[in-house]
């Protein structure tokens, strides 16, 4: 006879448990008691012909050809949990206790909800931010050194830089500089010759006087040998330096790390003139910065675990497996000709990467549309048209207006960030139609939309971030200044559509992601639990700064669904 898998994992059931009733019937014996197995306050005893009668069957799946393995125990039908967490959309879990027991825990969602302490404050961290590690995600390719902001893969393999994320990233690192510890800082080099240096015979090192930079800084010319400090870290990873090269040198900066856990393998990192984001060949991973024929100063601000995880990725090593290794930071080379100056090593240096975000949206703003264009095509829904190039988002607007207000209040007024993000409010007054990222429902409630398509389709999660964003303008501009009046106006007419058209995304047991099933005659775009905890998120914020009900008691009946919670039946 010859026995599946199936058979053969029932089958060694039934043997521990009978393993299991013999046993406890031997030592029940052997104590001359009658034990009863389970407290006489339930009346629950452990009926050994029950256990004998368990046995294999098929279920049959809304009575078609779905069919999996079950088991029968008297009237009793035992269901696999790896089925039911599929089929019903629920997660579960071994766990051990102190107590050297297994317990399983069982759940309906897999998002938390985070609740929102006192009034929202523009000025402090961004929602939920603090817990954003955006440079970690699998569709960020790398952080450009070019720009010091994500590289995204989410749309286009090839890498291309995407507003949203980019806010993301600025946003979450202003968040950890508020809620973080004061970071490590060890100045290697502040352009006055640290004697540290290794020196070859053939290569050069002096300061100089630059005028660009009105301070003294060092100069390096290593045509054979490389110039290098020791920096031996084991705990801090964060490197930041001023640096000048030109094209034409063939010059870089590399930085050494080696393995200390399992083969003692050494890693370089290349910063080099290339308009390639990020390459790697052998042990060697290259991250490209755009240079020019003359020097030009730029600052680098580098996770090296950061660079090294990515470049593992490029190699399609395992990451996860990589990472786990520990790391020891060791030198720092020059390479060819060029210009050094304030070389730091840190525990972290969210600050500046904070700022790294605020400059680039300077920077790429598009001054006629205000807008900051996604250069990839998104698809959204087949009987929707997609968007071509140049689209603009509601949802990367709001954020970077969120990070341009802070980057205006953080460095004392700074206009540049203010007059940006006063920009960035011409899409919201543009319909979609028209390049803009205005729809209105019914032709009556304006909604911002994060992927302006037409038909609309109304998103909630990124309509709330852009009300937050416009939120975060009006409150950080001068007090009665054009750009608080406009930006308020914005918010306080997106508000009373949220209020208006807010329960039309509830499901009865789960939140719609957008009102596509309105707007297109299809089925609902039921929400991801991550979606569905974060539209819950943004509603507890709101909440803080508008006091209609329906703010409040949406959000908290969207709690319960998390916790299995559903709408009545008539």
């Amino acid at each position: 006879m010859r026995l599946n898998i199936r058979s053969i994992r029932t089958l060694l059931l039934i043997v521990i448990i009978l393993i299991s009733v013999s046993v406890l019937s031997l030592w029940s014996n052997c104590s001359g008691q009658n034990h009863r197995l389970f407290s006489n306050k339930f009346k629950l005893t452990y009926d050994a012909q029950l256990v004998y009668d368990i046995k294999p069957i098929d279920c049959y799946i809304n009575g078609n050809n779905n069919i999996i393995d079950c088991l029968l125990n008297g009237d009793i039908v035992y269901v696999p949990f790896s089925f039911l967490k599929k089929y019903f959309e629920i997660y579960g879990k071994l766990v051990d206790t102190s107590e050297n027991k297994k317990v399983f825990h069982w759940s309906h969602s897999y998002s938390k909800i985070y609740h929102q302490i006192g009034k929202y404050n523009p000025r402090g961290v961004f929602t939920n931010f603090k817990n954003y590690k955006v440079e970690e995600r699998d569709r960020v390719k790398c952080i450009s050194a070019s720009e010091g902001v994500p590289v995204s893969t989410q749309w286009n393999p090839q890498g291309y830089y995407y507003p949203t994320q980019i806010a993301q990233f600025g946003l979450s690192h202003y968040s950890k500089n508020l809620t973080s510890l004061e970071p490590r800082v060890k100045v290697l080099e502040d352009g006055l010759l640290n004697s540290k240096w290794i020196i070859p015979h053939l290569s050069k090192l002096h300061t100089t006087f630059n005028i660009q930079r009105n301070s003294s800084v060092l100069k390096f010319t290593s045509i054979e040998e490389e110039i290098i400090i020791k920096i031996d870290s084991e705990e801090d990873f964060i490197i930041n330096f001023d640096v000048a090269l030109s094209v034409s040198t063939s010059s870089s900066i590399v930085i050494t790390v080696k393995d200390i856990k399992a083969s003692d393998e050494v890693w370089n990192l290349h910063y080099i003139c290339s308009n390639s984001f990020i390459s790697a060949k052998g042990h060697n991973i290259y991250h490209g910065i755009r240079c020019h024929k003359d020097f030009i100063w730029k600052n680098l601000s580098r996770n090296i675990l950061i660079d090294l995880q990515k470049g593992f990725h490029i190699l399609k090593k395992s990451t996860v497996k990589m990472m786990r290794v520990k790391y020891k930071l060791c030198d720092f080379k020059l390479v060819g000709i060029g210009y050094i100056d304030n070389l730091i090593l840190s525990s972290s240096d969210h600050i500046k990467q904070f700022y790294a975000a605020a400059h680039w949206f300077v920077k790429h703003q598009d001054k006629k549309s205000g807008g900051w264009r996604n250069p990839v095509t998104r698809k959204i829904f087949p009987s929707i048209p997609p968007l071509k190039p140049g689209w603009i988002s509601a949802m990367g607007q709001g954020q970077a207006i969120s990070l341009l207000a802070r980057a205006y209040y953080h460095s004392g007024g700074n206009e540049l960030y203010l007059k940006s993000a006063y920009y960035a409010l011409k899409p919201f007054k543009v319909q979609s139609k028209n390049g803009g990222v205005l729809a209105k429902f019914m032709d009556i409630y304006p909604w911002y939309e994060e992927y302006p398509t037409i038909p609309p389709i109304f998103i909630l999660n990124g309509f709330m971030y852009s009300l937050i964003g416009l939120y975060d303008l009006f409150m950080l501009a001068p007090n009665g200044s054009q750009i608080a009046q406009e930006s308020y106006t914005l918010w306080h007419e997106g508000m009373l559509s949220l209020k208006h058209l807010l329960l039309m995304f509830d499901m009865g047991s789960r939140s719609a992601y957008d009102l596509r099933h309105l707007t297109l005659e299809t089925s609902p775009n039921i929400a991801r639990w991550d979606y569905h905890a974060t539209h819950i998120n943004q509603l507890l914020l709101l909440a803080t700064l508008d006091n209609a009900t329906v703010l409040k008691s949406t959000a908290n009946r969207w709690i319960d669904y998390m916790n299995g919670a559903h709408a009545s039946h008539n």
